[in-house]
């Protein structure tokens, strides 16, 4: 699949069952959640969970923002002009062969368009993987592992006839 920078993915069930853990969100038979892919400097895209429940993650945020001064696990932006949730703090990655599909308005892919979006959801995302990477938070679901585990597989891929 040709990934697009900043559109809305489903990934697929077998991502969940390759890399399992019973702590990542519920895939709902790729239905749902739709994902805000962000390619890495590796080739592995970051694909960051929607939410709806925007005033649940707008008070997790104001609370992250008392006690620490910034919030790096959500982000409140636009999508279609409604509000949604970016769960920064539930990102994967995951290499093209799992992303089953892009979310569609009229037959287009839709893409977040909004760069000042955009530019603030990618800098809580480097400073969240940072924090992982150095060993400050841990996320419940290994994402340094399972992007471990794709670049293998994606060397590996290289060498295959």
């Amino acid at each position: 699949m040709n990934v697009v920078e900043n559109g809305l993915y489903k990934v697929s069930d077998s991502y969940f069952s390759d890399f399992a853990d019973p702590k990542h969100l519920y895939n709902k038979q790729q239905n749902r959640p739709y994902f805000l892919a962000l390619k890495g400097n590796n080739g592995v895209y970051w694909l960051i969970p929607l939410s709806s429940k925007v005033e649940k993650y707008r008070a997790k945020i104001q609370a992250d923002e008392k006690k620490h001064g910034e919030s790096v696990f959500n982000h409140i932006g636009k999508v279609k002009n409604e509000e949604r949730a970016f769960l920064i703090g539930n990102v994967i990655p995951v290499t093209e062969e799992y992303i089953v599909g892009p979310f569609t308005i009229g037959g287009t892919p839709y893409v977040v368009a909004n760069e000042t979006e955009i530019k603030a959801i990618r800098s809580k995302l480097r400073r969240y993987l940072s924090l992982v990477r150095n060993k400050k938070l841990y996320p419940t679901v290994d994402i340094l592992g399972i992007e471990r585990k794709l670049l293998s597989k994606k060397k590996n891929a290289a060498y295959m006839i």
